[in-house]
């Protein structure tokens, strides 16, 4: 990780920039699975063991990763920013 303010600082817009766009892929999946006939989901792509179940999972983990590398950086900022004003 950097120590540098402006280095951490450009990792946390893009980590929280990676989040967004995580976090509207996860939306549409979700959005198109309730499209899709519950009759149909334990058979379709949608399926324990489908392909859009495995991504969702995939979007889900990275999600989850990324939310914890954003609260390291945050905390490393907040650290920096008291180092400079000390």
């Amino acid at each position: 990780m950097p120590t540098k303010l402006a280095d951490l600082e450009a990792l946390f817009a893009d980590l929280s920039k990676e989040r967004v766009e995580i976090d509207t892929a996860i939306e549409q999946m979700m959005a198109n699975m309730a499209e899709a006939p519950p009759e149909n989901r334990s058979t379709s792509d949608w399926a324990s063991n489908g392909t859009l179940t495995k991504q969702f999972l995939d979007l889900t983990n990275r999600q989850a990763a990324l939310e914890a590398e954003i609260v390291a950086v945050s905390r490393a900022i907040t650290a920096a920013k008291k180092t400079l004003s000390h």
